[in-house]
């Protein structure tokens, strides 16, 4: 503490020489002597162990309360995101039309995807399709405009909770993420897929399945393995 004062004295003490020498006398501003005594006072307080304001001294007990503290809060953050992440919802509630479901019947597995109206590459060497097939039903007495094309929709997948996998965009008209229609009559279902590239090391392996449906900047996730 003390070798701290004299070094602090002795900067000081070089600063006010600095700004004499040989010439005329440096006069300081106001804001400058407010500078100046400022720099000291926090330096002084800073080392005052009997100060109990401002800059003051914190003893090695206070820093491990402290410490315990930012651990405590830590803990209920990640119980917080635990939770949520663990906040289920539905394909209809995560897609968010209304009048219209939208619900999971099952996936497929194949090296191939043929369909009536675009045709669709293979999945290519040491690759296979992922298929999911979504059934979408009116559950309404009038016509509902279906339109995801202008909507900002975007699907994944996830194995084993490994990386997200992006789904494929195609043109088919039964492919759900470009899917649109004027008007899906009251009550009648449509059959629709949504087409992943996985590897087939993670298809052989697969043990838990689950969609990540992203709307409007929020993802939800959709447990596939009930």
């Amino acid at each position: 503490m003390k070798y701290k004062k004299q070094v602090l004295c002795g900067l000081m003490l070089c600063f006010c020489l600095c700004m004499t020498g040989c010439g005329k006398l440096y006069v300081m501003t106001d804001d400058e002597e407010n500078q100046v005594v400022l720099y000291a006072a926090k330096m002084v307080s800073k080392y005052n162990r009997a100060q109990d304001t401002g800059y003051s001294y914190v003893s090695d007990e206070h820093k491990d309360q402290q410490k315990d503290t930012d651990v405590g809060q830590s803990d209920d953050a990640s119980v917080d995101e635990t939770q949520q992440e663990q906040t289920q919802m539905t394909l209809s509630d995560a897609i968010g039309i209304a009048g219209i479901s939208f619900s999971y019947q099952g996936y497929d597995i194949s090296s191939s995807y043929e369909t009536t109206d675009v045709a669709i590459p293979d999945a290519g060497e040491g690759y296979s399709y992922l298929i999911l097939h979504v059934q979408v039903a009116n559950t309404t007495d009038q016509a509902v405009t279906v339109d995801l094309i202008n909507q900002p929709v975007t699907y994944q997948v996830k194995i084993n909770d490994g990386t997200a996998i992006d789904g494929i965009t195609t043109l088919s008209m039964a492919d759900l993420s470009t899917y649109y229609n004027k008007s899906l009559e009251a009550q009648a279902t449509q059959d629709m897929v949504l087409l992943f590239q996985v590897s087939q090391t993670e298809l052989e392996s697969m043990d838990t399945l689950q969609l990540l449906v992203t709307k409007d900047g929020q993802t939800n996730t959709i447990d596939l393995n009930n």
